[in-house]
């Protein structure tokens, strides 16, 4: 092109040296020529824009991360590499996703609701009337699009490292969702100092590596060790000279919570001031950081006390607690520092884009607590004293009133419809686009595969991709408000719904409605100004019949358009954990109970034989 140009120029100064009237048609043709050359080169965009590097993109996902525990959003647990992804980008202080860890992550990796991607719901305690049923497959569904294949046919190199969470087995592994390179846990959760399943939910802890079965190493710790492989996939692929876009989906700092010694032993002292104290100084923070306004009333939740009332013994063990909580989310931002500096080192970190989440609330749940066969169940497989935990070995909760602490200044947990389930700390930092700001505007999980490809310069699907019907993402870039250009992301009056395990609740004009399922209490329908009050405090169902009447219809609306399947009447997720596994319990607590049945048996037995034996006798 650039020969053909200069040789045009040629001409362009011989033409007018020529004479007659012949040669001037000629001139007349050739300047007319360079002409509509000249229009082409204009239309061209610049050099510089022709070999400008599409940037890499990293994705972090906690798990069980609270809406407070990074340092940027007013923890006091050390995070200075989020911290610092968070001053280079925009912190979003509104962004919501399903409030169970597998919904969660079927709706990021597909764009659509977590219910038309195969996940409807939290597979462990999946209610009868589900099971079946369209929407609670438990695996990402072929009906939807993967953000890994949709990165992998745009020109990018995919990796994945961490838990997967959606799909068992290798036919349902990162590898036929478009993963080049993939290490992944395929349960909810696992032991992070070995191959060892941390509840009765599975008989084992599975890891899959690029088509085949891994077997951890003797020093595996899962940050590290994911963190490893993220790095090795990126160092063995800057050969094909493609961008790269890698997920590391981290296990921290979901149950159960364990780290290196000497990182726990750095916040030792740091929780005695108990859970009251600690949410107050985040949420004062959160004021000063400009993420919420002050005043706002901060609810008590199910299952919480105050900690005077605390028996002493009892401080000190969830002192400790908090502190391996600490300790785990503090290692792993440790190394997310780590491969930020492996970037920097090969020259990539600049033209690195960096998104940092949570999949959901924090966790109140102590699964060790909830019936007495899961207590047994714990109690022979793992350690449960203050001296070991931590440690390998042991398994370690913090409980609810901590998870009240992670969730600062929200109300209720993982699992709920409140915003402490729904709403969680989001971060994208880019340079060349994204100006450092803290944003509250609305957003959802669905709206981050189009954002991911609009960073990457990717079309949006339509239905059809490849020959096949495709459910159609459903977000929105958030790259326009991201870098400047709108205020918001979505109108007020669009609708977003959301449902699982019984849990409800709807977003539209700025306000929320919201079923809040506990079999334990009497659930009701309440609706909250949202915009004005994200801590659920004041309740106007009564006041605003006319606008919960409208609510109600959306949520019907929402429920009809993504297959919602109700649990049936009577539903309770902790019986119904106990029902579907029952099978696991009884396979790994065999060995244990069979020799106390046998023992019983014989205490009850002896006298029956010994009766008979002298009736016989006499």
């Amino acid at each position: 092109m650039k020969r053909l140009g200069c040789t045009i120029a040629s001409l362009c100064f011989a033409v007018p040296c020529i004479g007659g009237a012949g040669w001037r048609r000629i001139r007349d043709a050739a300047n007319a020529l360079v002409l509509a050359v000249g229009v082409v080169f204009a239309a061209l965009p610049p050099a510089h824009a022709q070999t400008a590097k599409r940037p890499n993109i990293v994705f972090v996902l906690f798990d069980d991360a609270g809406f407070s525990d990074f340092g940027a959003y007013g923890s006091e647990i050390e995070t200075p590499n989020i911290d610092a992804i968070a001053a280079a980008g925009v912190r979003m202080t509104n962004f919501h996703t399903p409030s169970t860890c597998e919904s969660s992550r079927a709706m990021l990796h597909s764009g659509v609701d977590h219910h038309r991607a195969g996940m409807g719901t939290l597979q462990p305690v999946i209610a009868e009337s589900q099971k079946g049923k369209p929407g609670y497959e438990g695996y990402l569904s072929d009906q939807v699009h993967s953000i890994g294949r949709l990165m992998r046919d745009g020109g990018y190199a995919t990796y994945f490292s961490g838990k997967w969470n959606l799909g068992t087995g290798i036919d349902r592994a990162p590898g036929r969702y478009g993963w080049d390179r993939y290490v992944a846990l395929e349960q909810t959760g696992a032991d992070n100092f070995e191959a060892k399943v941390y509840a009765p939910l599975s008989l084992e802890s599975v890891w899959w590596e690029d088509g085949k079965r891994l077997s951890l190493p003797p020093d595996f710790f899962s940050s590290r060790f994911y963190v490893d492989r993220l790095i090795r996939y990126i160092d063995e692929g800057r050969g094909a000279g493609k961008p790269f876009f890698g997920i590391l989906s981290l296990q921290a700092v979901h149950s159960p919570l364990q780290a290196p010694q000497a990182d726990i032993e750095k916040y030792a002292r740091r929780y005695e001031a108990g859970w009251d104290a600690i949410r107050e100084e985040r949420y004062q923070r959160q004021v000063g950081m400009g993420l919420f306004k002050p005043g706002l009333r901060m609810l008590a939740s199910t299952g919480t006390s105050e900690w005077s009332k605390v028996p002493e013994e009892q401080r000190r063990d969830y002192a400790r607690k908090m502190a391996v909580f600490a300790a785990m989310l503090d290692n792993a931002d440790r190394e997310i520092g780590r491969l930020k500096d492996h970037l920097r080192s090969i020259g990539e970190l600049d033209n690195t884009a960096f998104i940092v989440m949570s999949d959901n609330g924090a966790d109140a749940f102590d699964l060790s607590t909830i019936n007495p066969l899961f207590r047994l169940w714990y109690r022979f497989h793992y350690a449960l004293d203050r001296e070991r935990m931590g440690g390998r070995g042991s398994y370690v909760h913090y409980g609810a009133d901590w998870a009240r602490v992670s969730n600062t200044p929200l109300t209720s947990f993982k699992g709920s419809a409140s915003e402490g389930g729904l709403r969680v700390p989001f971060i994208i930092s880019y340079p060349p686009r994204v100006s450092p700001a803290t944003s509250d505007a609305f957003a959802f999980a669905s709206d981050f595969l189009p954002t991911v490809l609009d960073l990457a310069g990717i079309a949006m699907p339509g239905e059809i991709y490849n020959g096949r019907k495709l459910h159609r993402p459903v977000g929105s870039s958030m790259m326009p408000h991201l870098e400047g250009k709108s205020a918001v992301i979505h109108p007020k009056e669009r609708m977003f719904g959301f449902e699982g395990t019984g849990s409800k609740a709807v977003y539209k004009d700025g306000y929320k409605l919201v079923w809040d399922f506990d079999p334990e209490i009497p659930s009701r329908w309440k609706l909250f100004r949202i915009d004005e009050d994200p801590t659920e405090a004041n309740d106007l169902s009564e006041r605003e019949p006319e606008r919960l009447t409208a609510m109600l219809a959306e949520m019907s609306r929402y429920e009809s358009e993504n297959g919602v399947v109700a649990p049936e009447p009577g539903y309770d997720p902790f019986r119904q954990l106990l029902r579907n596994n029952y099978g696991v319990l009884a396979r790994q607590l065999g060995p244990v109970l069979a020799p106390i049945l046998l023992i019983l048996l014989a205490i009850v037995a002896a006298p029956i034989v010994v009766w008979r034996y002298r009736r016989r006798r006499s």
